[in-house]
This record gives C-alpha cells, structure tokens and sequence, in this order.
C-alpha cells in the first residue's frame, strides 16, 4: 500500500520536475541519477514491506512514510496547479 501511493507521488514529481526544469542544462543527468535513487528507493519499500508483518517498527516506519507522501502529493499537485495558472 505505502509503495503505491508513493509510486503515484514519484511519478506526479518526475511529471512537475520534466515540465517545469526542463529546460535546464544537465536535466538529463539529475534525471537519471533521480530514477536511479528512485529505484533504490522503490526496492527497499518492497523489502519493507516484506518485513512490517515480523517487524512493528518498520510497519510503524511505513505508516509515517505513507502519510508524507500524501502530504508530498498534496503540495505537488498544488504546484501543478500554480504552473498552469502561470501558463495563463
């Protein structure tokens, strides 16, 4: 559950980040090094996901995790919103 809702909130953030920095120099890198760590990142959830039914902490860890990234959705798409209205 925590992995979905932060693979939504990743993707909403690679989204905002490709349209808004885009054209900056170096972009291409910043990306590949964010997909890198967001792979790292992702494998890791799984693994702690794995382990929050043997392990209280790391469920309570997931917990926290999860409602950050609702908070971190939340001020993505209100920068999402500010974009557009900048556009117009």
């Amino acid at each position: 559950m925590a992995e979905a809702v932060l693979e939504i909130v990743l993707e909403n953030l690679n989204s905002l980040v490709q349209k808004e920095l885009g054209l900056f120099l170096g972009f291409n890198q910043d990306m590949a090094r964010l997909a890198s760590l967001l792979i790292t990142i992702k494998a890791t959830l799984e693994d702690a996901v794995e382990k929050q039914f043997s392990n209280r902490a790391v469920k309570d860890w997931l917990g926290k995790l999860k409602d950050a990234a609702h908070i971190l959705d939340d001020i993505l798409d209100e920068c999402a919103y500010e974009a557009l209205e900048l556009e117009y």
